[in-house]
């Protein structure tokens, strides 16, 4: 060897111990398990030469290091594999299935996110998720800056500094329509929140008619975001450490306030009472029905899940809200006269 060479060799031994750790992850696992000889042909497309002897104490130092490198014995060679990975192959089809029904990812980011997520599984999780995939048709935003803004909103959020961007609507020919006259929002940043497949946008306002003194924003409707030097008021900070316990109505854009309601319903909406309000409810027989008191948002929306069930679910209290409820009934049935 002259002087280059002998340099060359080092550095190709450096990597190598690199390179092998990165064959095993991609391309092992306790079914699929790869031969010294596979790692010496995998290494060889990659330009490094090496013996089976090199190769057994590589990884034997490479298990001493605490590498989670599996091996036995498969005729007269050894064979390895990585079993301990950051995700599982279920875990990873639940957060590409997560990916896939998140509206407020575009469809160019949702494929890039998807072949980033099959590629943390290895080469055969990687085959199976892509040939099991179900694309369901979720319609997706268009707002191609989402990155930029999830990112600016994150850091103000950390740092409890105010944002300021613009929020539009779109019209029906999809253009947007900028809200507050084309003025850019002020506003002091809670938290963000994801439901229903969108991404919400929490902020403090003192006002009385906001609920919870909370403001919510679609995420991908803002635009022109940018963090402002200007801190959050003690107030927001103390609403930003309780968000938390708010109710999970609040996250909503429906506006209404929040009321105890004690519903009566059949026995064949026990189901769907517990997957609308959560498992912690007590529900009650009645007579022939069956009863349970829960928190909800006086809104259209409210209204709107209600008539899915006629005679089949009733408001019983309080008055109020039940009349509230008969009203909207009574003008949605002369709209539509």
């Amino acid at each position: 060897h002259d002087g280059g060479e002998l340099m060359a060799d080092t550095k190709v031994q450096k990597i190598k111990l690199l390179k092998i750790w990165e064959i095993l992850n991609w391309k092992s696992d306790e079914q699929h398990p790869l031969s010294t000889q596979d790692i010496i042909t995998e290494l060889s497309h990659l330009g490094i030469k090496c013996d089976r002897r090199t190769i057994y104490g590589d990884i034997d130092a490479m298990q001493s290091n605490g590498y989670s490198i599996l091996n036995r014995r498969r005729g007269h060679d050894m064979v390895y594999w990585v079993q301990e990975r950051k995700f599982d192959l279920p875990e990873l089809k639940i957060i590409m299935d997560a990916i896939q029904n998140s509206k407020f990812i575009p469809k160019d980011k949702t494929e890039e996110l998807l072949n980033k997520i099959t590629s943390l599984g290895g080469s055969e999780s990687t085959h199976l998720l892509m040939r099991n995939a179900v694309r369901f048709h979720v319609v997706k935003h268009t707002n191609a800056d989402i990155y930029i803004i999830t990112e600016c909103l994150e850091r103000a959020i950390e740092h409890e500094h105010r944002v300021a961007f613009h929020y539009f609507d779109l019209n029906a020919s999809g253009e947007r329509v900028f809200r507050h006259n084309n003025q850019l929002y002020k506003e002091e940043p809670l938290a963000m929140i994801c439901d229903d497949g969108n991404y919400y946008l929490m902020c403090y306002r003192p006002e009385p008619e906001y609920e919870n003194n909370v403001k919510v924003f679609r995420v991908d409707r803002i635009t022109d975001i940018s963090e402002t030097d200007e801190d959050i008021s003690k107030d927001a900070k103390k609403a930003s450490k309780a968000i938390a316990n708010y109710p999970r109505q609040v996250f909503k854009m429906y506006g209404g306030k929040m009321r105890k309601v004690r519903l009566s319903f059949d026995e064949s909406l026990i189901g769907v009472m517990f997957n609308k309000f959560g498992g912690e409810i007590s529900i009650k027989k009645s007579g022939a029905s069956y009863m349970a008191s829960v928190e909800v948002q006086i809104s259209p929306t409210f209204w709107g899940w209600l008539t899915q069930f006629p005679n089949q679910m009733e408001i019983v209290s309080p008055v109020d809200v039940k009349e509230a409820y008969a009203s909207w009934v009574r003008s949605a049935i002369t709209q539509e006269e």
